[in-house]
């Protein structure tokens, strides 16, 4: 008796460690960490209010919805504001509240499925992966969403369990069915690409018609509750055929999810292909010896439903990217973030492997080896990233602030520096150039600029306006889109005005453009100078 009751304490005291490691990996940096264009627009948009953002979200535009997302997200960091504020720590700490909590929910749905010490695994593994720190960081909506779809899987390994059991408490299974379906419910009001997990979590029960028609019926269930969002589908479709970022998805991209479940986007964004290579190598033999340890497993009768279950989790994280790839042949909806739930599916089998599965110890701590390397290396590249596109804005925001002088005028080359340079300073003079019409960036619709009282110009020329100086900002990568050709704005800008200073801060750079007939300040007319953190790299 004392010698349970010792280990289930050891159990907590191990639950509540990882979890505030979980807690401090997610708040590390949480601050410093620059805000990007989706959670500045977030912000932004969420300050608006309930009615405002069902009008800049929902307004027709040539027949399709103003945007493509539900607005409850935004309507409870708009309720989280209130009470917190707007600072990068304040608007993200919702998203790192959510995200650990879901390592603590990981914990359950393994201890359910397989054992205590497998549970400990998984809940480890979820506190430390890139991928999930990452958007448990983000101030959007990928958090909630996860954390969603884990609580679909757990309140149906419940429900299950309690529909098994001799005991036959019938009245727990439905409670848990019940929240299975608010849970799924709740998941696609966060995000619409949750449907492509709930597919593949309905489908992987096919072969077995009784537990199959309960998670049917708990769908009908979510359903009827998501049923007021969905009216707007349609619609909200259109948008997608009409303007989305999204590129159609080929057979390298579904490869890269792989990697991106053990070392997030930002290493996949940034890494060598010699670094990147060996990596993924020694992913593919982990997930080779997952399947084949399942497969093994399963013809020894002590360990048959567990092994049952790790191959159900694998179908899980192997079936959600695979549905949404279909999909994407049709209308490109991939995105790597939206498979986040299934990359904790994928987690949970790696744990199984890791802690119960038959072979040797070698090759045990081997696998293990692999999984540490991955991860710190996503940790490092996260904690470390400074490129598109999340650069040091704050840091453009102060150089401009110690330069723009009155009737001076800065113009964005898109919204993607704009919106995130407004947040941390409404007074500068900022204004950015419209997306091309009907091409893939052009996302930010009419109704949604009228709420945010934000207004793309049509084009630079307007922009500029005739200022005397014009400060203009620009992605690196927006240049390298156009090369070896001019970007068309520096071109109109080179042609017009005469090129002063340059600053360069990460991948975005800040041109100074000064009218031929006003003084250049600290440059002789015709000569410029590039700038690297600081004055002094002249050319």
């Amino acid at each position: 008796m004392k010698n349970s009751l010792h280990a289930k304490r050891l159990i907590t005291n191990y639950q509540l460690l990882i979890t505030l490691f979980a807690f401090l990996l997610r708040v590390l940096n949480l601050n410093s960490r620059p805000l990007w264009y989706d959670e500045a627009f977030a912000v932004l948009f969420a300050e608006k209010g309930w009615s405002a953002m069902l009008y800049g979200t929902l307004t027709p535009v040539q027949g399709a919805a103003a945007d493509v997302h539900p607005i409850v997200y935004y309507t409870g960091l708009n309720g989280w504001m209130q009470v917190v504020g707007q600072s990068p720590f304040a608007v993200r700490m919702l998203s790192v509240f959510i995200g650990t909590i879901t390592v603590a929910a990981i914990f359950t749905v393994a201890r359910t499925l397989f054992s205590e010490r497998t549970a400990l695994a998984a809940m480890s593994l979820a506190a430390i992966s890139p991928f999930h720190v990452y958007y448990s960081q983000e101030a959007r909506m990928y958090a909630p969403l996860t954390l969603g779809c884990v609580l679909v899987v757990l309140f149906f390994v419940k429900a299950d369990k309690y529909s098994r059991s001799k005991s036959g408490d019938s009245l727990s299974a439905i409670r848990y069915w019940l929240a299975l379906s608010i849970s799924a419910a709740f998941a696609m009001y966060m995000h619409n690409l949750a449907a492509f997990f709930l597919l593949a979590f309905g489908l992987s029960m096919l072969m077995k018609p009784k537990t199959f028609l309960k998670i049917a019926l708990a769908g009908v269930g979510a359903f009827v509750l998501w049923l007021p969002w969905l009216v707007n589908g349609t619609s909200q479709f259109a948008k997608l055929q009409q303007a989305y970022w999204v590129t159609r998805p080929d057979l390298v991209t579904l490869l890269q999810t792989l990697l991106v479940y053990h070392v997030g986007e930002e290493f996949v964004a940034t890494a060598k292909m010699g670094v990147a290579l060996p990596l993924f190598a020694g992913i593919m033999v982990l997930v080779t010896l997952t399947w084949r340890s399942c497969v093994e497993t399963l013809h020894a009768t002590s360990l048959r439903n567990n092994a049952r279950h790790g191959l159900w989790l694998i179908i899980l994280s192997i079936g959600t990217p695979l549905l949404l790839f279909i999909a994407s042949l049709y209308q490109p909806v991939y995105i790597q973030r939206a498979l986040l739930p299934a990359s904790l599916m994928y987690l949970l089998a790696m744990s199984w492997l890791l802690v119960e599965a038959q072979m040797p110890n070698v090759i045990r701590f081997a696998l293990g080896g692999i999984v540490g390397v991955t991860f710190v290396s996503g940790l490092w590249a996260h904690y470390t990233f400074a490129s598109f596109p999340r650069p040091s804005f704050p840091s453009a925001i102060t150089f401009l602030k110690q330069n723009v002088a009155q009737g001076d005028v800065i113009v964005h080359s898109n919204k993607l520096t704009y919106f995130p340079m407004y947040y941390y300073d409404r007074t500068l003079p900022q204004k950015f150039v419209a997306d091309p019409q009907g091409s893939g960036s052009d996302t930010l619709a009419l109704p949604t600029q009228e709420v945010l009282g934000l207004f793309a110009i049509n084009d630079v020329v307007t922009a500029t306006g005739g200022a005397k100086r014009v400060w203009f900002v620009i992605f690196d990568r927006a240049i390298d889109e156009f090369a070896p050709n001019p970007h068309p704005h520096l071109e109109w800008m080179q042609a017009n005005y005469v090129l002063g200073r340059v600053r360069k801060i990460d991948d975005v750079t800040i041109y100074e453009f000064v009218n031929p007939k006003s003084q250049i300040s600290n440059s002789k007319a015709g000569s410029w100078k590039l700038e690297i953190g600081s004055w002094g790299f002249g050319f």
